[in-house]
This record gives C-alpha cells, sequence and structure tokens, in this order.
C-alpha cells in the first residue's frame, strides 16, 4: 500500500506538443473504461455495511442478526466488511492493480465542485471537467457544454463506435452530449441493436422485468449489452453507468444496496477476466471506477443527498497499467470530481485542457 502523503505533484507532463487537433502527451494506455455507480456513499465503500443504517431500517421487534444483510456482510472491522461486501475490489484491483482516494478517516478526500449534489450536475462535473450550476435539475436537457466523450470520439475518430456509453438512466442519452448521435449511447430502456439469440431474448426481458424507476432499467440489462459490445465493437472508450444503487437508497431499502453493490463487484470480475483474457485491452486499458454525488452520513439522512452534508464526499478509484499505487490513498491532497475529464483525456494523450481550460487539471499522482 503505497503512502501518497507528499501530496499532488504539480506541474505539466513532458512530451506535450500542439498540432492540427490540439495539444497531444505521450499516451499513457490504449483504451479507458469509466465506471460510475450513482450515489454510492464512502461509508459502504471504505467501511461496508453500517450497522447503524441497518438496525434504523428494521421494524419494531426484527432480530438484527438474523437479517439476511447481517449474516452476509457483518464483520467486526471496516477492512473486513468491505472485503465481504466487495471482495473482488478490494481483494484483486485495489491489492494488485490500482488505488482508491475518499477515505476521511486515512486524511483523504474527494469532493464534487458542483453545488447542486444530485445527478445530472453530477454526470456533468465529471464528464465536462466543469461544474455548470445552470444545470439545476434531472430533466432531460441538451446543454451546450461539450463532454470528454464527444472530445475523444472527434480525435480517435475511428468509428462511430470508438467511444461508446452504456447507463441504466434514460436521461444520459442527453447528459453524455449535446446533442443527439455524438457518439454511440445505449441508456434506459432501450434495445440494442445486435444480432444474436441472447441479445434478442434481453431485448425481450427488459421490458418485462422492469426495475422500480420508470426511466431505470436494470443494471443486469446495462451490463450484458455493455460486454457484448466490448466483444464485438472493440471501443477505444467506453463509459458504463449503473444506477439501482440510488435506487435502492431512495426507497430506504438498504439490505437491497448491499446485495445490489455485491453484485456490482461481480460484474467488476467478470470485466477484468475479459479484459485480461483480451490482447487488444490487456495491460493497456485503464479503469477509472466512482459515483456522482454522495449521501447524508448519519441513520437520519444516509438515503438522500442535494443540499445536505455527505453528498459533497465522493470517492474514486483508478486502476492505471503502469502506475504503482496501491490500496488507499493516505494523507493525500483533496482530488476533485472536475479532474476526471482531463485525467481520461490524458491517458490517451490528449490535452484536454488546452482546449476546455475551465476544466479540472488531470490527477497528477496517475502521471508520475
Amino acid at each position: 500500500m503505497h503512502d501518497l502523503a507528499r501530496g499532488v505533484i504539480s506541474g505539466v507532463l513532458v512530451g506535450v506538443v500542439t498540432c492540427a487537433h490540439g495539444a497531444f502527451a505521450q499516451p499513457t494506455v490504449r483504451n479507458v473504461i469509466l465506471i460510475t455507480m450513482d450515489g454510492v456513499r464512502v461509508e459502504e465503500i471504505f467501511g461496508g455495511l453500517d450497522l447503524a443504517v441497518l438496525e434504523s431500517t428494521l421494524e419494531k421487534g426484527v432480530e438484527l442478526e438474523e437479517q439476511p444483510a447481517y449474516e452476509k456482510y457483518w464483520a467486526a472491522t471496516p477492512e473486513e466488511r468491505r472485503v465481504k461486501l466487495m471482495p473482488f475490489f478490494w481483494q484483486t484491483l485495489m491489492r494488485q492493480h490500482g488505488s482508491i482516494a475518499g477515505n476521511r478517516a486515512r486524511g483523504s478526500r474527494v469532493w464534487i465542485t458542483n453545488r447542486h449534489g444530485f445527478s445530472y450536475p453530477g454526470y456533468s462535473e465529471i464528464l465536462v471537467g466543469e461544474a455548470h450550476d445552470e444545470i439545476d435539475s434531472n430533466d432531460k436537457t441538451f446543454y451546450p457544454y461539450p463532454t470528454v466523450l464527444e472530445f475523444l470520439r472527434q480525435r480517435l475518430g475511428r468509428t462511430d463506435r470508438s467511444v461508446a456509453m452504456f447507463g441504466s438512466w434514460e436521461t444520459f442519452n442527453w447528459i453524455v452530449q449535446r446533442k443527439e448521435r455524438q457518439i454511440f449511447v445505449n441508456a434506459g430502456y432501450e434495445d440494442y441493436d445486435a444480432p444474436g439469440a441472447v441479445i434478442d431474448a434481453l431485448n425481450t426481458l427488459q421490458h418485462e422485468a422492469r426495475g422500480d424507476a420508470d426511466d431505470d432499467r436494470l443494471d443486469a440489462f446495462t451490463f450484458r449489452f455493455a460486454m457484448a459490445h466490448l466483444r464485438r465493437h472493440r471501443p477505444r472508450v467506453l463509459y458504463l453507468a449503473f444506477s439501482e444503487t440510488d435506487v435502492d437508497a431512495h426507497q430506504g431499502r438498504y439490505n437491497r444496496l448491499l446485495d445490489t453493490l455485491a453484485r456490482l463487484d461481480g460484474y467488476l470480475r467478470e470485466l477484468w477476466t475479459f479484459l485480461e483474457s483480451d490482447p487488444q485491452y490487456r495491460g493497456q486499458t485503464a479503469l477509472l471506477i466512482t459515483t456522482d454525488h454522495g449521501r447524508g452520513h448519519t441513520v437520519k439522512d444516509w438515503s438522500e443527498h442535494g443540499k445536505i452534508d455527505g453528498a459533497q464526499d465522493v470517492w474514486q478509484a483508478y486502476v492505471v497499467p503502469g502506475v504503482p499505487l496501491r490500496g488507499e490513498w493516505s494523507q493525500a491532497e483533496t482530488v476533485y470530481a472536475n479532474q476526471i475529464a482531463a485525467t481520461i483525456a490524458q491517458l490517451l494523450g490528449f490535452e484536454y485542457r488546452a482546449e476546455y481550460p475551465g476544466a479540472g487539471k488531470p490527477i497528477a499522482q496517475l502521471f508520475r
């Protein structure tokens, strides 16, 4: 486990030049996959099951120790509990391949910079690299701010599917681009256009096995479509956005939220296994995993976000070939959600801030 107490190295990477398409830097990887898990608190990521929250959701007279969530996920220490909840994430990705920022107990913080603390502004900040506070609702509206996905689509320019986005929430059709068909997007209850009986069955089933929110399909379909696309079209950039964690929290279903996180951990394992088995992706693919906003820190507000304490606290995990950081960041300078866009571009060899100077800087620790 590396200690990042020396903080952020400032400055610009060597090797930046200017050409017709803007500034370029030496690429670190060939492919990038961004993954978001909607509204997942730092408490669950770093500490697993929150016993006080679980107790607060039980009806009077119900025994805590008899709850399936307690039996599956409870352990004596935060470190043990988080491994029970997300074993692949902690024992394989973070121990052997990557690192994670945002554990306040270790002196590491990751904050959003938008003042709203909910989904559309949060995702926009991540993808644009800058908070625009006129984005103040989750309405299905295009805004005139280019995202890093559009930026990379223009520069990679290989096919119209070299940059792809799969999301459970329908509103991603508006969030990730300024107008329709700038990048490949499959979100909400949208069928995935590909041949084969399996995809045909998934397209049918997603409309039958509907989730608890009208415009959020179940994450299982989002993941299966994304994996099919990854195998068939070989995108250089993939954004995969899961939503069930937020739906579970808003409904106050803490036991189900824990099960959802455990299932997402299984998706990470399956994705990683594929990446490691494929010559295009093995050793050449960076993973960035984060969330759009936090939630309240207490039993009274754990399910809420917006203008409450805790919504600003998020986390970021990084798996980047050639970067030796492992485990949790400790006593580190604060990182911000608005740094992800420039970081993704820099990993692929593009200087995002040369064109969009208002964006946050690339995360320096990943480019030492």
